[in-house]
């Protein structure tokens, strides 16, 4: 299993299909002084953060930096890889989560195709809203990462589209 070390387009990519979530009795990681928050460029997880529940399930959570072509070739090993990345930032606690969640939405065919594999290189961008039409126009406001003027399907572009709603609606 390779990592991917040479540009952040891959990470663009990973960001929205490959996700893992490694849970834990407790987190562990903050008696350590830790926020449980790590970027790496070696990988295999290239974006770490702590994803715990108050008073429930603590986790880390990360994504997973191989393409959708590299997933398809790692096999298991890059599991076991993710675990020794975790052990190496946060401790031999991190090696013995009580789960371990994968979601590859590259995998799911509700979600993608093949033509959302290759890596981007930039932000979407997604064009014009539609038209409602004349029933709706002026009634309907169209809201989410995907109808950002920039940052689309981001955290961003989601704040970008809500404060662009909230402006219209007050």
């Amino acid at each position: 299993m390779g990592s991917n070390t040479s540009s952040n387009a891959c990470f663009v990519n990973v960001i929205a299909h490959w996700k893992l979530y490694s849970v834990y009795p407790r987190p562990f990681w903050r008696d350590l002084g830790l926020s449980g928050a790590a970027r790496s460029a070696v990988g295999p997880l290239v974006e770490i953060h702590d994803a715990s529940i108050p008073d429930g399930p603590a986790a880390l959570f990360g994504f997973v930096g191989l393409s959708a072509a590299q997933r398809q070739s790692a096999g298991p090993a890059w599991e076991a890889a993710a675990l020794a990345q975790l052990v190496r930032l946060f401790g031999a606690a991190a090696g013995s989560p009580v789960a371990i969640h994968v979601q590859d939405w590259a995998q799911s065919p509700l979600t993608a195709a093949a033509q959302d594999w290759p890596p981007l290189t930039t932000h979407p961008q997604y064009g014009a809203l539609p038209d409602p039409g004349p029933v709706w126009r002026d009634r309907l406001l169209w809201a989410g990462t995907e109808t950002a003027p920039g940052h689309g399907g981001y955290l961003e572009g989601a704040l970008e589209a809500a404060e662009r709603v909230a402006a219209a609606i007050l």
